[in-house]
């Protein structure tokens, strides 16, 4: 982005970056439940980078960067007698050295090396004394390459808030530019501690209480006069009692054990080829998506000898508006039945069509997030064996983020893949897909207790991808797709 760019809109938009201080209920939730260390949210993206960048030009940038976003330099104070959220202060004890690192790789550098280096950042805790963010600087890739690592905390944001960021701070030249230094915000100066927040809170207690009894009262005055209302408030209740009602499938067997420990695997396949896809199947390139990975599950069980007809498959919809402040986290849960045992692509696409569409007709689509701030004054022993309840019964979780459209550059390298990993927030499996300049980088974090061969697990949902990929092709072409193998049988490397 050239200082030209640096417009006072955008400006502003990236000091509100992540939204209010005061955490919302569903992200309080997040924070407070890694109690449970398989409810650890830490994303990780992954950059794979053309050459190494200039240390000190990187370093310099992420100078500007904490200063011109301020949640980079703010950590998180609970609040004092248990009243009120989490909430995001200025840490008056920041330290830049501490949260961008830079190492190398020991030869040969190979990618693998790298994601096995990634997973083992991403299961390190952060320190909650301090703003919940790390980067890594990672040289001695092959080929001259090298990586950055971005891990940040759930709580911060989602995905779609992650890209926002990118695209307003990553460069669109390798040339350095001149970026205005951000000023300095009186919000930043005199903030409370959080002692001070608790004692404002509990002091606005009643008002707050009679306010909202108030407005409740009002909203049930209008009900009665407006018949249209009222029949929303009705349809609203009954959706709520469907989202709220569903039961997952049963798990499959191979994937139902869960551990501490995640596994990194890449697959890339080009935008272009899943459009095309997407058009045959008359869908989405996230529809083709989804029917692709069933596939790849389909592949799995059978090879390891132990075929299922469905399995439970979670993945979030969006609730961001254009009104939204970037950053956050602003998305709902769903569950579904994925059919593994459906052999034709277009059935299964339809399906996922089916599916989505009436999940986002439903009018409580939102309804855990309104309930969040009842479940978060429940003990926090009790929050988590309902969200391992719910997170632990999925044998997958599977999201699709879009990316950067255009060639972006950091610190002088060209950002040649982005690889997301999301947290496995005890399921058997996480799968993201991130477009980045004509590529899809689908990131896959496996629990290794869940995923016992996970080269083979890769291989598979790679397979079905192609299958999907091959619908777009002219006949005879190649399509190369690995044999069935035994179930001791591991394929090679993951491609990246």
């Amino acid at each position: 982005m050239s200082h030209s760019e640096f417009t006072a809109e955008v400006l502003e938009e990236l000091r509100n970056w992540g939204g209010p201080a005061e955490m919302s209920a569903f992200e309080s939730v997040m924070w407070r439940a890694e109690i449970e260390p398989r409810l650890r949210s830490t994303t990780t993206s992954v950059f794979f980078l053309d050459q190494e960048p200039d240390w000190e030009r990187l370093y310099n940038g992420h100078q500007w960067l904490v200063r011109a976003v301020p949640r980079f330099r703010q950590h998180v104070v609970e609040p004092a007698f248990g009243v009120g959220m989490p909430t995001w202060v200025i840490d008056r004890n920041f330290n830049l050295d501490y949260h961008l690192r830079h190492v190398r790789l020991p030869a040969p550098g190979s990618e693998r090396q790298l994601l096995d280096f990634a997973q083992t950042l991403a299961m390190q805790q952060f320190d909650k004394s301090r703003p919940p963010w790390e980067a890594t600087l990672i040289g001695g890739l092959e080929g001259g390459r090298a990586a950055y690592v971005l891990k940040m905390h759930h709580a911060a944001s989602d995905g779609m808030g992650i890209i926002q960021l990118l695209t307003r701070t990553l460069s669109r030249s390798r040339k350095p530019s001149l970026r205005p230094v951000p000023k300095a915000d009186a919000r930043e100066r005199g903030v409370r501690s959080g002692s001070q927040l608790a004692r404002e809170r509990l002091l606005d207690l009643p008002k707050a209480t009679a306010g909202k009894m108030s407005t409740l009262l009002g909203s049930i005055g209008r009900l009665a006069q407006q018949p249209d209302s009222a029949r929303k408030f009705i349809d609203y209740t009954d959706s709520a009692k469907r989202m709220l009602g569903i039961k997952p499938v049963a798990g499959s067997p191979l994937l139902k054990r869960r551990s501490l420990s995640w596994r990194f695997d890449a697959i890339e396949i080009p935008l272009d080829d899943f459009k095309a896809a997407a058009r045959v199947c008359e869908g989405s390139v996230n529809d083709v998506f989804l029917a692709g990975l069933i596939g790849g599950f389909r592949r799995y069980h059978e090879i390891m000898g132990l075929p299922i007809a469905q399995m439970p498959i979670g993945f979030p919809i969006s609730l961001r508006t254009a009104d939204d402040t970037p950053g956050g986290n602003k998305f709902a849960g769903s569950q579904y039945a994925a059919p593994v045992s459906e052999l034709d692509p277009i059935a299964r696409v339809r399906h996922v069509q089916a599916f989505v569409r009436d999940t986002r007709n439903e009018p409580a689509l939102d309804i855990m997030v309104r309930l969040m701030p009842l479940v978060v004054r429940m003990p926090m022993s009790a929050v988590t064996k309902l969200t391992l309840d719910f997170t632990g019964a999925q044998d997958a979780q599977i999201s699709n983020i879009p990316g950067i459209n255009h060639p972006v550059y950091m610190a002088g390298a060209e950002v040649t893949h982005f690889w997301p990993f999301a947290p496995v927030p005890g399921c058997g499996m996480m799968i993201t897909m991130m477009s980045h300049n004509g590529r899809c980088c689908i990131g896959i974090n496996s629990d290794r207790a869940a995923v016992i061969e996970p080269e083979l697990m890769t291989s598979c949902l790679r397979e079905g991808l192609q299958e999907m990929l091959a619908l777009a092709k002219p006949a005879g072409a190649d399509i190369k797709v690995a044999p069935k193998r035994s179930r001791a049988a591991k394929t090679g490397k993951a491609s990246t």
